[in-house]
């Protein structure tokens, strides 16, 4: 089941709204002051890579090296689990 975040256009509230389906009808007013103008959310995501046992990075790296005719590549190389 999605859940979604609105923002109340008139108090600023911010909540969350459980849809199941698709047709389902939902009540789309603010918990805080009522007021049925609301705006969609982009919702922030929490996520986890590798495992609880694999060895703690200290973030995302960024290396920069020359690839020829003046111009620089980059790689990213973000923390968890590699093959």
């Amino acid at each position: 089941m999605p859940i979604y975040e609105f923002r109340c256009v008139e108090c600023g509230n911010l909540q969350e709204i459980i849809v199941s389906s698709a047709s389902q009808e939902v009540a789309m007013a603010c918990k805080a002051c009522g007021c049925e103008i609301l705006e969609r959310v982009l919702s922030t995501v929490s996520y986890m890579m590798g495992s609880s046992s694999a060895p703690k990075s200290e973030g995302p790296s960024l290396t920069t090296k020359n690839c020829g005719s003046g111009n620089n590549c980059s790689t990213i190389t973000l923390p968890g689990y590699t093959r």
